[in-house]
């Protein structure tokens, strides 16, 4: 683990809390994304790569300094459910460059859905060759389906309470609300030590809707309780992003 200990992930999470991206998924939708027509957020990578681009250089301008890659859904397992399972590489391979081309030099981080299983979430990652990190999304209680990733610091983020696994360098949840992010969040501040991740959910159209205000007034607690990484899920936009900023800033 020499590597994840002194990686760049590592040296800037000594630095101070690194603020992440907001929702991809949510936002492509809005640019003409169908699931209900069998089409996914990953597949963008490779046929509408320029809408990629532009939400990363969104939260890029908003204040990220780090952006996920496109790639929550990029495994074997559902890529062969959308008839895609041989595109495995291609479409990790594009992520990752279309994250670095907007990062300019920021953290890349690997996402990595719950529906890979040990052998899809393997093959997975080294797909997602030239990332700083691996995070582990929307985890059920089983955890991470992969331990051991020859250096690459792993991120571990559930769902709902769970027991921390051997060897991530940092935990904790997203596509929650706000208030069940503060539970969680309380709870593995109790358990470990670990920089903790919060990475709530907006809402979806029709719900209740969480404001960037709302996220930007969680900020405080957050930093009390470890959280030393933080961005949006689904329903959060640039303006989570960029009110986020504002309040790490304030201290």
């Amino acid at each position: 683990m020499a590597e994840a200990e002194n990686g760049p992930l590592a040296d800037a999470l000594r630095r101070g809390p690194i603020l992440l991206d907001a929702a991809m998924g949510t936002r492509l939708i809005a640019r003409g994304l169908d699931p209900s027509r069998g089409d996914d957020p990953c597949l963008w990578n490779l046929a509408r790569p320029d809408d990629v681009l532009a939400v990363h250089r969104l939260d890029i301008a908003a204040g990220s300094d780090a952006l996920l890659t496109n790639t929550f859904g990029a495994n074997r397992r559902w890529l062969t459910r959308l008839g895609r399972g041989d595109d495995v590489r291609a479409i990790n391979a594009r992520a990752v460059a279309l994250a670095r081309d907007a990062a300019a030099g920021r953290l890349v981080i690997g996402s990595i859905g719950p529906t890979a299983d040990a052998a899809a979430a393997a093959e997975q990652i080294d797909a997602l060759d030239g990332v700083d990190a691996i995070l582990f999304e929307t985890l059920g209680p089983s955890g991470p389906p992969v331990e051991g990733l020859g250096g690459l610091p792993m991120v571990a983020s559930y769902l709902d309470e769970a027991e921390i696994p051997p060897g991530v360098v940092a935990v904790g949840c997203n596509c929650l609300d706000l208030g069940a992010t503060a539970g969680i969040l309380e709870s593995l501040a109790d358990k470990t030590a670990l920089p903790l991740l919060a990475k709530p959910s907006a809402g979806l159209p029709g719900g209740p809707m969480n404001s960037p205000e709302d996220f930007a007034a969680a900020v405080p607690g957050w930093l009390r309780r470890g959280v030393r990484l933080m961005g949006g899920c689904c329903g959060a936009t640039e303006r989570h992003i960029a009110a986020l900023r504002r309040a790490i800033d304030r201290g």
